[in-house]
């Protein structure tokens, strides 16, 4: 007992501490702010001679990542003689915005002070026109825009925003945070008319379209597959994912109500394969994208390969069991969302078919 009571008060006083740290620097934010930041918004043009972009974007989450890339091409169709370096936190995902049109250099910055101190001294070094925030509550982000001398600085205002931008926008309207970024260059600059994008995007690489087609053959052989493909996932974090049961439902479903099509399981890393259904294990991503732009249709909870699918151009069944469709969406063609009571296997398949039924006019056409 006196054992249990110390674990229990060690957990307390961790999430206390960690409520006064979180507290502590919101007041210091806050503070800062008020002397230095930039809590109202503020509209400009962009100078006309802004050919160097910088966007930071520390987090290692993929969806997250994913969610850049509206803004990226925006920014690309936009500005067509800038180029544009992204920064981000996990080397995996490097591939998949290298091949977007207008992208220079992906910068990873490394956990270790030493290598971030060197990757800072880098960026500038580059002195760029203009560092972009895509979201409103990074830390992070602030301090590498903050510190990265670029001349223009892009972000949204808040009360605790405490980077002076040089280009605010107001609180955004949309929820989703892809949808965001796209609004905050339209609502911080003036005189600027924007080729917007909506849809999240990859365009994986010739060697990685090779890779894929190994994995594919793996698969379901060497003979082409005739017959509709649905690929899914299964796993998920926390309270998103759904259980086995539920899943098992589907399977069933499908194959009653679709008998024709092939289903294939993407099995994360380390996740022993299943034995009775065609399966891949794809740990480079943008092999797993292009692997996925072959199937018909795609269902998995709110997760990353969800967003990778809608990215790579597959109509997507997402489920939503705790997070929210207006924030977390999958963005591509022929994506829907199924949440609330619409969240059985009944209401996945019927998704599925009607993806299919609608490929199949669409190519007939």
């Amino acid at each position: 007992m006196a054992g249990q009571r110390s674990h229990v008060n060690a957990t307390g006083f961790k999430a206390w501490l960690k409520r006064t740290r979180r507290g502590s620097r919101e007041r210091l934010n806050r503070v800062l702010a008020r002397l230095l930041g930039t809590a109202e918004p503020r509209r400009a043009p962009l100078a006309d001679d802004t050919r160097r972009v910088l966007v930071v974007r520390l987090n290692k989450r993929l969806g997250n990542i994913l969610f850049l890339t509206p803004m990226l091409r925006t920014l690309a169709a936009s500005l067509p003689a800038a180029r544009i370096d992204v920064v981000i936190q996990d080397a995996r995902q490097k591939a998949l915005l290298e091949t977007l049109p207008g992208i220079g250099r992906v910068w990873i910055q490394d956990k270790s002070l030493g290598a971030s101190l060197r990757l800072l001294r880098t960026l500038r070094a580059r002195r760029y026109d203009l560092a972009i925030d895509p979201s409103g509550n990074s830390a992070s982000n602030r301090l590498a825009i903050a510190l990265s001398r670029a001349r223009q600085r892009m972000g949204f205002a808040r009360s605790d925003q405490w980077v002076p931008l040089t280009h605010a926008a107001p609180r955004p309207r949309s929820r989703h945070q892809a949808q965001q970024a796209v609004e905050l260059l339209a609502s911080s600059v003036t005189g600027k008319s924007w080729d917007t994008f909506d849809s999240l995007a990859v365009f994986p690489s010739d060697a990685a379209d090779r890779a894929a087609q190994a994995h594919w053959v793996e698969a379901f052989g060497a003979t082409p597959v005739d017959a509709p493909v649905v690929a899914f996932f299964t796993q998920a974090t926390g309270n998103k994912q759904l259980n086995d049961a539920w899943w098992s439902a589907f399977r069933e479903q499908i194959t009653a109500r679709l008998p024709n099509a092939r289903l294939l399981q993407i099995c994360p890393p380390g996740m022993a394969a299943p034995t009775d259904i065609a399966s891949v294990c794809i740990p480079a991503l943008d092999v797993l994208a292009a692997t996925l732009s072959r199937v018909d249709a795609f269902v998995a909870a709110d997760s990353g390969p969800m967003h990778l699918a809608a990215a790579a151009g597959v109509p997507v069944a997402g489920l939503f069991r705790s997070t929210s469709p207006a924030a977390y969406a999958p963005l591509g063609p022929d994506c829907v969302s199924l949440s609330g009571d619409a969240l059985t296997p009944e209401g996945a398949v019927d998704a599925v078919a009607d993806m299919i039924a609608r490929r199949r006019t669409s190519g007939a056409a």
